[in-house]
């Protein structure tokens, strides 16, 4: 039987995501935060770990849209200025 991953509050997740994340950034040499961790079931690890990378994707693609829109604004008042010009040409 599978284990089932635990409910926890948000800020659970939080913390637990945010320990992870320490712990990548800093590397395997500093190992300040090991032992809090290692006291973290696997379980929760990993699925802390899925979301985490669910919303950094989800960030990127939040981004990636923004952009897009900026880029489709900018190129939009780009060629509206560039026709006026071009109107008003001798």
């Amino acid at each position: 039987m599978a284990s089932l991953v635990p409910d926890l509050p948000l800020w659970g997740w939080n913390l637990i995501i945010a320990m992870q994340r320490h712990e990548d950034l800093h590397g395997k040499d500093d190992t300040c935060l090991g032992g809090v961790l290692n006291a973290v079931p696997a379980e929760v690890r990993q699925q802390a770990q899925a979301i985490s990378s669910y919303v950094q994707l989800a960030s990127g693609h939040q981004l990636a849209d923004k952009a897009e829109r900026m880029f489709d604004t900018l190129a939009t008042a780009f060629a509206g200025s560039s026709e006026q010009s071009e109107g008003t040409a001798p």
